[in-house]
């Protein structure tokens, strides 16, 4: 089947993905009640943007960098849906407030440096500190000639890739790495679908395969094959931090050719092409898993919002009902101009709680809270807001109760068709051969397995 062409990419994040098209981005994410939210907003074109954003090689330096940028602000996005606002250490607020920055912006610009850091030295100090290792073990002349010199490169380039795969190997070991492996291949299979020209339902989608060909995956062992390359062009020297600051000055060039090596292997399909590709998508069993129903669900949603905005440039933006701490807003009422007692007050009744369990009020949704400053700024009175609190509270209780009994049902269903499973095993060995046809009992338990596994919207096809 012929693909469509589609110029939207994604990235996992946490309970969720993020999808980012030609004039539009969208996260979309599980909320803690099993809502799917969604923040959307609107970015310049590339045709849009200056020269040196579109040219040649200069472009793979930008959009490396500027994914990374994007990346890390989109992850911590989605950590405020999941897990709240977390409190700023006492460091991040001294840094906000004396060069007058946001809270946010600091921690961002924190993760990313931190995240540069340790790539820096684990992809790049480290192999060269083993390869040292190895010359002085072994005694090499590495400057001996310059076969032995590029051999040396060779050598680095290959411990580098070891490094990197070894990473991702242990990192998926992890249960909440493993989580955003799954939505990753949630992002994988939705824009699949779309490419196959196949309608966008979890069904669809959920029959094509977790690796595609823009991966950044590949991307990244694009880079690790570049490095190598370029890298056996500088030659070998014996001082390890003369090597180091040569290969660190070097990252932009190796990023940029790299980005044009993965666009120009995009153009073509034949044997040749396919081969390079295969390293990078083999590469991708270990950033992928297959993903739940659920997770697709999730795709979806944030692909199809950006196939809306890209269309229609009227649609507007959406920001996340993110947790805000009870701390920050009280500090919001009283600046509103109440009294810290009344402000107390409003936030129990906004809540639904009684006085006395004010203190057991640790987070409050970002829509509780603007509801409750319409009440400290005279829009909303106090009755107003406690009829809506009632309201806000039945959605919730709903929304839990739904998730318990689903996830009940899950487990009714896996403990029957584990009983079944045994069963069927304990009469294949009883007389040797295959199973022996189900007795009505049997049948309908079958069948109320089946109904139950057509249902579950968790459970993988």
């Amino acid at each position: 089947m012929r693909k469509k062409s589609v110029s939207i990419g994604g990235q996992a994040v946490i309970e969720g993905v993020m999808m980012r098209g030609k004039r539009s981005m969208a996260t979309a994410v599980r909320d803690e009640n099993g809502n799917i939210v969604v923040e959307s907003r609107y970015i310049k074109p590339a045709e849009e943007k200056n020269f040196l954003f579109r040219a040649p090689f200069l472009r793979g330096i930008f959009s490396f960098f500027g994914t990374m940028v994007s990346g890390v602000r989109t992850l911590m996005r989605s950590g405020e849906v999941f897990d709240g606002e977390a409190e700023p250490s006492k460091a991040e607020k001294w840094f906000a407030k004396t060069f007058k920055v946001d809270v946010f912006s600091v921690i961002m610009a924190i993760s990313v440096v931190i995240g540069i850091a340790l790539s820096v030295g684990l992809f790049f100090f480290l192999p060269q500190l083993i390869t040292s290792g190895i010359i002085a073990l072994f005694k090499i002349d590495a400057q001996a000639n310059v076969g032995m010199q590029i051999g040396m490169n060779f050598l680095e380039g290959f411990i580098r890739m070891l490094i990197f795969v070894g990473y991702i190997a242990l990192t998926s070991a992890m249960k909440d790495i493993k989580r955003v492996y799954m939505y990753h291949g949630a992002e994988h299979k939705t824009i699949s679908c779309y490419e196959h020209d196949l309608e966008l339902t979890v069904e669809n989608a959920q029959k094509m395969t977790t690796v595609h060909d823009r991966c950044g995956t590949t991307f990244m062992f694009i880079t690790m094959v570049v490095s190598v390359l370029i890298f056996s062009l500088t030659g070998w020297s014996d001082r390890l931090w003369v090597r180091f600051l040569i290969r660190l000055a070097l990252i932009p060039v190796v990023s940029g050719v790299s980005y044009e090596v993965l666009k120009f292997l995009a153009k073509f399909d034949n044997p040749l092409v396919r081969a390079l590709k295969a390293p990078g998508l083999l590469l991708q069993k270990l950033t992928t898993r297959q993903p739940e129903d659920s997770m697709v669900e999730v795709a979806i949603v944030a692909f199809k919002t950006v196939l809306a905005m890209d269309d229609d440039p009227s649609i507007p933006e959406q920001i996340f009902d993110t947790k805000l701490l009870k701390r920050k807003v009280e500090e919001q009422l009283v600046q509103a101009g109440v009294t810290q007692e009344r402000a107390k007050e409003i936030i129990c009744t906004g809540m639904g709680v009684p006085k006395e369990e004010y203190a057991n009020v640790s987070h409050i949704k970002h829509s509780r809270a603007q509801l409750m400053l319409g009440v400290a700024k005279g829009e909303m009175t106090d009755d107003e807001l406690a009829s809506k609190a009632v309201e806000l509270n039945i959605k919730a209780e709903e929304a839990r109760k739904a998730n318990e009994k689903a996830l009940k049902e899950r487990e009714e269903f896996e403990e029957k068709a584990s009983g079944k499973e045994n069963k069927e095993k304990n009469g294949a060995e009883a007389d040797g051969n295959a199973p022996q046809s189900l007795s009505g009992e049997d049948k309908k338990e079958d069948k109320e397995a089946d109904k139950d596994a057509d249902t579950d919207g968790d459970t993988d096809k």
